[in-house]
């Protein structure tokens, strides 16, 4: 759920949905970041290998890189457990949009009037492809980060359903000083142990992290590659 800026309390509590949707309270955040993801502007191409297409964001809050993907001819779709930042991202961008209930689960289906991006405000654990098929590739700043270690599994079986023939993941993970968090990251071969057979994962590249991160014990930020194959 840390899609932007990678939230933390001092208690480094687990992140449950109802302390997510306590966060989100307003469209007003800190940890939101209104600039494009450093690691997205260098390798968005890895996932991006031919026009129009279908793009999801888990835990997507109101990521510009959404916008970005939009004005880019893709289409996108997000999934955010708070409603506050969905309603905010299409009245903050301009973006015409009708808000319905969802077929199947409890939520609310945010769809612009074009129908080329759409924000599913829901459980992330009960969202399948049956609600939106399935994705060529996905951008997930965060959101398998922010899961608390016994909740990765089931966040990645999610995750699997969702990827189409040839999608490509890019996920991207903080990594904390050990002295200041216990809070863990992945390595590449516990992502191929959790993912499976049928997918490869590649390390794509570590960058030393931003100023805004370091204030809450990160050190470095590290991409990888998650491909269906």
């Amino acid at each position: 759920m840390a899609h932007n800026d990678q939230h933390q309390d001092d208690d480094h509590q687990k992140m449950t949905v109802e302390t997510w949707k306590d966060c989100w309270k307003t469209p007003d955040v800190e940890f939101h970041n209104p600039d494009l993801n450093e690691l997205f502007i260098k390798y968005h191409q890895r996932m991006l290998t031919r026009p129009g297409m279908r793009i999801f964001v888990p835990l997507c809050g109101k990521a510009v890189e959404m916008k970005w993907l939009l004005d880019h001819g893709y289409k996108v779709v997000g999934l955010e457990v708070a409603p506050v930042p969905c309603k905010a991202f299409f009245e903050e961008n301009g973006i015409p949009y009708d808000v319905k209930e969802m077929a199947g689960i409890p939520g609310e289906k945010y769809e612009s009037l074009d129908h080329n991006m759409i924000i599913y405000s829901c459980d992330f654990f009960r969202f399948t492809v049956d609600i939106c098929g399935e994705f060529d590739g996905i951008w997930d700043s965060g959101g398998l980060n922010a899961m608390a270690v016994e909740d990765r599994e089931a966040y990645i079986h999610v995750i699997r359903g969702l990827m189409g023939k040839g999608c490509i993941n890019l996920t991207e993970f903080v990594n904390f000083d050990k002295s200041m968090t216990d809070e863990k990251s992945m390595t590449k071969e516990e992502l191929e142990k959790a993912f499976g057979e049928g997918f490869t994962v590649e390390d794509v590249k570590k960058i030393e992290a931003p100023e805004r991160f370091k204030s809450i014990g990160c050190d470095t930020l590290q991409l990888f590659a998650i491909t269906k194959i």
